[in-house]
């Protein structure tokens, strides 16, 4: 008796083994889906790689009309249209390794930066980025931060614990372009200075107010680390391009959603 106790014993435990190897194979052959969906194909793209340009998402109190605006409605269709049509937002990181050194990213790329560091970048657009799993930029002045009519230190530290890459926009917000010699150093030392003390992050990126570099400007970024400035002249930023003059697409509220697809799709858009 005692010998059939000990075999049916065996039995089970036998059986229960080969159940436990069976959950873990259905888990593995469950799992792979998901992993082969997540792989994205890579490419180096051949025409460049659209950088878009924002500023404030919602209406302007002070200028309804300013074109510079863009309803949160036709910013949402802009990232549902990338979103549905398999668009891919990529890191400044992945942009630098594409410009300097031609490697691959992943196809149908676009970047996405907001300038200035308007409220609306944490309540509308830090939303819509966290829903689509998208990457971004965005370009902060940093003396404006915690001054009541941009972001505050808490916010920028929340997107940025959200995934949104915060990066230098000047210290004051004004022309670099216009500067020279001490004043220019003391600029962008004091915003370097300010992002590491807040973010504790070591900036390599950048944004030209109002767009205008120089070359004594391209030389202070080199002092201070910078990988990347960007402007707003028009076109796609490419291969071999100057990476202290990246080109931007601007969006506003004149770019309806298919002179959109346009801006992200080749570089003769219908300008508006």
């Amino acid at each position: 008796m005692r010998i059939w106790k000990l075999l049916g014993m065996a039995l089970i435990c036998l059986s229960l083994l080969a159940g436990c190897g069976s959950s873990g194979e259905e888990s593995q052959k469950k799992d792979a889906p998901a992993a082969q969906t997540a792989q994205v194909e890579m490419a180096v793209p051949k025409n460049g790689v659209p950088v878009l340009m924002y500023h404030m998402i919602g209406v302007d109190p002070d200028d309804p009309h300013n074109q510079a605006c863009l309803t949160e409605e036709n910013f949402r269709k802009q990232m549902k249209f990338l979103k549905d049509n398999d668009f891919h937002p990529i890191t400044m990181e992945q942009l630098y390794e594409y410009m300097v050194h031609n490697k691959p990213v992943p196809v149908r790329p676009v970047v996405l930066t907001f300038d200035d560091g308007y409220p609306d970048t944490y309540s509308i657009v830090m939303p819509v980025m966290k829903e689509y799993g998208f990457a971004c930029t965005v370009f902060i002045p940093t003396y404006d931060a915690d001054h009541g009519t941009r972001l505050t230190w808490q916010q920028i530290k929340e997107m940025k614990a959200a995934g949104m890459e915060i990066a230098s926009h000047g210290y004051h917000h004004e022309r670099l372009n216009q500067m020279g010699g001490t004043t220019l150093d003391t600029e962008m030392q004091k915003s370097q200075a300010e992002l590491k003390e807040q973010l504790g992050i070591t900036n390599e990126f950048f944004c030209y107010p109002y767009g205008g570099n120089s070359p004594e400007a391209e030389k202070v970024m080199k002092k201070y680390g910078i990988k990347l400035a960007f402007t707003m002249n028009p076109g796609w930023a490419k291969y071999g391009d100057n990476p202290y003059a990246v080109k931007r697409i601007w969006i506003g509220n004149e770019v309806d959603i298919d002179n959109f697809r346009q801006r992200i799709t080749t570089e003769k858009y219908e300008q508006r």
